[in-house]
């Protein structure tokens, strides 16, 4: 089961079979009782691990610096650690903590699917350990619970599922992982029915820093359990997700691309859908603004999706209304079908400073949109436009997302704070081929940044801003924790000071968002 699993991933970086059944052996006899000059890595192999461990000159190592999606994640650490089961995360986890001590500058990066920002998922200075080799997906009638590996994708995911007629709340893009997803919220078709992902989990399987094994749920561990909702990597290394699965039926799945022209009509349509009451959860609504470099010029792409399985659902009316340059009709899908043909590509780089939220109102969608045709204006005269186009997209966050929260017992989220209609805006260049420098990335993120501030700025003009950010989109510049309240960061920190005493998740895993970087009391826009 583990190989198969191996060369579905893998292949597409060109391991052969042959390769993947012999890499494993082979390493593991290089490296067996050997120095590499890296305690980390030595730690490791004096720790029986040398079977899971990848030096650079392993066969497998190019395949894994290349395992991460975007370009800017893709690092050269002193070894990879790829373990299979979460008693050998215990003991990577025990080896690396009782290496740390006088063994020079050297960090841990932990990594699931490699989709998130740069510095979260690899590293240069240290060890990787890549979770992709734990990536089963179980389905247990009797308790009605689905148990996903965290190295999972979700594409993979949805399949295994189906052969049992259920399915979870998981990512939109199969290639996708599991583990960075859920541990930041999860966004999905089903969020206006069902909020995020991690609302679906009931228990958390993870290694602490001390080695042990726990299990986190509403009856052991509970508020370890309420912090991960959303808490990020603050806590241990997360091996099993646990989750309510649904009875799998096919999502209706419809594209409407429309002439800026009749950009007011959309947004009014956005407006509208985000405020549908609760009989039209099984509805959501994708609104993408891409610039693409050949026609100069922006198209707008509405993306309209059923998971009731109706073709015709009334929640798109407005949308039906407005002319088309194109429109792909209804068609009806499973979950795992919907899923590939992923619009992501490992061959190109996004830039952008990162999302903002703003209330569900035309006046500062407008205004976005303003500052989106500007920031393509600069980077047109700034960058060749034959090495960039842009994407821009607004997603609904209706307000009885943050009301099922609640009721599943509480996220970390800080959603139920002054609750009302939002949207997630996200603006970003993707750069393709390698055909662009150093100084073109630091452009456009500058102006990106400068954009962000001028639409939050402008929104707080209007009474219409939001202190949230989702973290899962967050740029590493952002602070997606502290957006959460007093209250829930608090919680994080007091949880993260309870069950890593000695910061170990916080100081040899710097990557992601930590609970320690937040400012202690700062002052926000919302109270908490």
């Amino acid at each position: 089961m583990l190989i198969p699993k191996l060369i579905k991933f893998y292949n597409r970086a060109g391991l052969t079979l042959y390769a993947a059944l012999a890499f494993s052996s082979v390493t593991a006899q290089d490296v067996e009782n050997a120095k590499t000059g890296y305690p980390p890595c030595d730690a490791l192999i004096q720790a029986n691990l040398s079977h899971l461990v990848h030096l650079a000159d392993s066969p497998l190592y190019p395949t894994l610096v290349n395992g991460s999606w975007a370009p800017d994640t893709r690092k050269s650490p002193f070894c990879f650690v790829l373990p299979t089961t979460t008693e050998e995360v215990s003991q990577t986890i025990v080896a690396l903590r009782d290496a740390g001590s006088g063994a020079g500058d050297w960090h841990i990066a932990v990594r699931s699917g490699g989709h998130a920002t740069d510095h979260s998922n690899n590293i240069d200075t240290g060890v990787t350990i890549d979770l992709t080799q734990i990536n089963a997906t179980t389905y247990n009638r009797e308790t009605n619970i689905a148990s996903v590996g965290t190295g999972a994708r979700w594409g993979a995911v949805y399949e295994d599922l189906l052969e049992h007629d259920v399915s979870v709340m998981g990512g939109r893009e199969g290639v996708v992982g599991v583990g960075g997803l859920v541990l930041g919220g999860g966004v999905s078709w089903y969020t206006p029915k069902r909020a995020f992902a991690c609302d679906s989990v009931v228990n958390y399987e993870l290694v602490l820093a001390n080695g042990s094994i726990v299990n986190a749920n509403p009856h052991s561990h509970r508020d370890l359990w309420k912090a991960l909702k959303g808490g990020g990597a603050n806590f241990g290394i997360v091996t099993r997700f646990d989750m309510e699965p649904f009875s799998a039926q096919n999502i209706t799945k419809a594209t409407t691309v429309i002439s800026m022209e009749h950009l007011d009509e959309v947004l009014d349509a956005v407006v509208g859908f985000t405020s549908l009451d609760q009989s039209f959860e099984d509805n959501y609504l994708l609104t993408v603004f891409n610039y693409d470099q050949a026609s100069d010029s922006t198209a707008i792409t509405l993306t309209e999706v059923n998971t009731a399985n109706d073709l015709n659902s009334s929640a798109f009316h407005s949308v039906r209304k407005i002319p088309t340059l194109r429109r792909i009709p209804a068609k009806s899908m499973s979950l795992a079908e919907s899923s590939d043909g992923s619009s992501l590509s490992d061959e190109m780089r996004t830039v952008g400073a990162g999302p903002v939220t703003v209330a569900n109102d035309h006046r500062i969608l407008r205004f976005i949109v303003d500052q989106y045709n500007g920031f393509v204006k600069d980077i047109k005269e700034k960058v060749n436009p034959a090495n960039f186009s842009t994407i821009f997209d607004l997603q609904p966050m209706p307000s009885r997302v943050a009301d099922y929260g609640v009721s599943k017992g509480g996220n970390m989220l800080g959603l139920e704070r002054n609750n009302r209609d939002r949207v997630i805006a996200a603006v970003g260049a993707i750069l393709f081929g390698g055909q662009y420098s150093d100084h073109d990335v630091a452009l456009i993120y500058q102006l990106s940044a400068a954009m962000n501030d001028r639409i939050i700025a402008h929104a707080k003009s209007l009474g219409l801003s939001e202190d949230w950010v989702y973290l899962a989109y967050s740029d590493a510049q952002q602070d997606p924790l502290g957006s959460y309240g007093q209250t829930n960061v608090n919680h994080i920190r007091q949880m993260a000071h309870k069950y890593d005493p000695k910061g170990f998740f916080q100081k040899r895993v710097p990557g992601g968002f930590k609970i320690d970087r937040v400012e202690t009391g700062k002052k926000r826009n919302e109270s908490p």
